[in-house]
């Protein structure tokens, strides 16, 4: 029972790093004033990392098959402690940029196996809690660095970055705790092919993580511009995560009684959120409270996809379809800013959050599908 606690908690631990892109986004209005860049130049040197766990990713799991799961969530939990330490000997846009190559190098590793530990050991209903429970532990997270980023911000914003000092820490524990386990396959299972549902999930996983690093990298400046450069827009996002984390705990029993239908409740909140925000986001405490609802839907949905991914994928083919929905995630998380620009000029605005009219449209989209594949299954039935 001991030693069970300790596996949950060491694998729930590497989950620590999944979401954390975007956790120093309160020095996004100091890179610029400091670096003399642009405002979506600055927000992509958040998003940079994704680029890299995207490339990391893709060869995570040859890594995986020459070394196994243990050794390549190792060396990705050392690259982002390491990460930690450029900004800080050297505070310049190319040791950030750096910096952030390297942060996403280590995270693309290892986010994968945030999840395929959870189907390695555990099945059914217990596979389900835990997918909610690492979903919660991401925004737990977030909560935790944004708060610590936040104080350092005080001192110099580069002190920030030092949030990924503790990967370090979590490497040591993670060692100590987790056997190795089997990476080949007992019997062929032939070749990967991504079916609809896959790359449906890596999609819907794309729009999501898109949807709430824009949300992350846009407030700060939405905050800016309501409360003058001194405010602290870090202290505020907390409420991202701590909304994430409570609703991540709860989604184990809303999806008992929803089941498939807890995807669309997702897509629902999503699409009317949206419109909300695009409308009324200006007001920084609106612009807060759509971040409720979305950090919600995504703990709806999120842990959604990768439980499901378990029942219908098998062997070192579900650790394959988990690596594309996590692609899905940080390709959203790397295009958020670029999106939002594209949109603002295809609408002829300047405005903030009148991009976000689009994410509504595209999850209208995908409610549409979603109903369509479910009906067709149950005629098929």
């Amino acid at each position: 029972m001991k030693k069970d606690l300790k596996i949950k908690i060491a694998i729930l631990s590497i989950a620590l790093y999944v979401a954390s892109n975007s956790v120093v986004s309160g020095t996004l209005v100091f890179m610029q004033r400091d670096f003399g860049i642009s405002i979506t130049n600055a927000e992509s040197l958040i998003t940079l990392s994704s680029i890299a766990t995207i490339i990391t990713i893709f060869l995570s799991e040859k890594i995986t098959q020459k070394i196994g799961m243990k050794k390549c969530v190792m060396i990705g939990l050392f690259l982002v402690g390491l990460s930690s330490i450029l900004p800080i000997i050297s505070t310049s846009y190319p040791s950030v940029f750096i910096s952030r190559l390297i942060m996403g190098a280590g995270v693309g590793l290892f986010n994968g196996h945030s999840a395929n530990y959870i189907n390695v050991f555990y099945k059914d209903e217990e596979a389900y809690r835990l997918h909610g429970i690492r979903n919660s532990t991401e925004f737990i997270s977030q909560m935790i660095f944004l708060f610590i980023a936040g104080l350092l911000i005080k001192i110099h914003w580069k002190y920030a970055f030092l949030v990924y000092f503790f990967a370090f820490f979590i490497m040591s524990y993670f060692n100590k705790t987790i056997p190795e386990v089997a990476t080949k396959d007992a019997v062929d299972i032939g070749k990967f092919k991504i079916n609809k549902q896959i790359l449906f999930y890596a999609i819907f996983a794309a729009l999501m993580i898109m949807n709430v690093t824009a949300l992350s990298v846009r407030f700060p400046t939405v905050a800016t511009n309501q409360k003058g450069i001194g405010v602290d827009a870090n202290l505020y996002m907390i409420i991202l995560p701590m909304s994430g984390m409570i609703f991540g705990f709860l989604f184990g029993i809303i999806n008992r009684i929803l089941r498939e239908k807890t995807i669309l409740l997702g897509l629902g909140i999503y699409i009317i959120v949206n419109i909300v925000l695009a409308i009324l986001g200006n007001d920084m405490y609106i612009f807060l409270l759509c971040m409720v609802f979305i950090a919600f839907s995504q703990s709806l949905c999120i842990p959604y996809l990768f439980a499901e991914v378990s029942r219908f994928v098998k062997g070192s083919h579900g650790r394959i379809a988990n690596n594309l929905i996590f692609i899905g995630c940080n390709v959203g998380g790397f295009i958020a800013p670029f999106f939002l620009k594209l949109v603002n000029n295809i609408l002829e605005t300047t405005s903030l959050t009148l991009a976000f009219t689009a994410f509504s449209f595209i999850y209208a989209i995908m409610f549409i599908l979603n109903v369509y594949e479910n009906k067709k299954i149950k005629l098929e039935k």
